[in-house]
């Protein structure tokens, strides 16, 4: 048997941004609080993107990460570990990782979207994709018959900046939506800082990301064992720090509600 070249062990990792009081209270509020998972491994060799789907395929058939990797529960409303399975196929799509700077966002603040106090504007109620949406910043995430869709280009909206930023808009099932942008913004921001590796480049000392991010899914068929069924607010993130060999993995399934 040819022997896998990517094993994974648990790391002590510690993630204070994302177990602080303030952001666990921002998680609770859009029902992302018992939903949203963070675990870290080390892994054993040299990460190259064309090695994207091998490294997934290792990574999610590698005992370690099965008993350790947490999937939401929707008997239990828990997290709970993933446990023993056989997984037959992967999918694994390379995620930009480009941005350093958080004027990326400012273009929001512009008539009919979102005010310069940072208030949202408002819309009438209306289903998109199983969203309620009462606000023009959901509608400018989700359709592109929002009049403000082309304020960020297909290739922009796949940035992890602006995933995690839609993530934490969108929230889980009984999501309780801001009317202002600032805590989004912020707490994107945090987390983004503390997920991300970043080096100075030798050449010109200006500050580049070094991690790699896949977007990753283990699959039986045509069951997906994870993270879960196909939602827009299901999903799973491996960001890779090259350097020290460590990969957070960053999981949601939008699941059910509680009722």
């Amino acid at each position: 048997m040819e022997k896998k070249k990517f094993k994974f062990e648990l790391s002590s990792k510690k993630y204070l941004t994302f177990n602080s009081k303030d952001v666990k209270n921002d998680l609770a509020r859009w029902d992302l609080g018992n939903r949203l998972a963070l675990t870290t491994f080390t892994y054993n060799d040299f990460f190259k993107e064309y090695e994207a789907k091998d490294f997934t395929y290792d990574f999610f058939a590698d005992p370690v990460v099965q008993h350790n990797l947490q999937v939401f529960s929707s008997n239990r409303q828990e997290l709970v570990a993933w446990g023993n399975h056989e997984v037959k196929e992967v999918q694994a799509e390379i995620i930009p990782c480009s941005l350093t700077s958080m004027e990326f966002f400012d273009r929001l603040y512009r008539p009919g979207l979102v005010r310069e106090g940072g208030s949202i504007y408002k819309c009438l109620d209306e289903d998109i994709d199983g969203f309620l949406v009462s606000d023009e910043l959901h509608r400018m995430i989700l359709t592109d018959e929002s009049e403000h869709w082309d304020v960020y280009s297909e290739e922009e909206r796949q940035e992890l900046l602006f995933l995690l930023f839609k993530h934490l808009v969108l929230g889980g099932p009984i999501c309780q939506y801001d009317d202002k942008i600032d805590r989004y913004l912020e707490v994107a921001k945090s987390l983004y800082k503390e997920f991300i590796t970043v080096q100075k480049n030798s050449e010109t000392k200006s500050i580049e990301i070094a991690s790699k991010v896949l977007k990753v899914s283990a699959w039986d068929g045509d069951i997906c064992w994870f993270p879960g069924d196909d939602h827009p607010q299901t999903f799973c993130y491996v960001i890779i720090n090259p350097i020290n060999r460590i990969c957070t993995v960053l999981s949601h399934d939008f699941g059910k509600g509680i009722w």
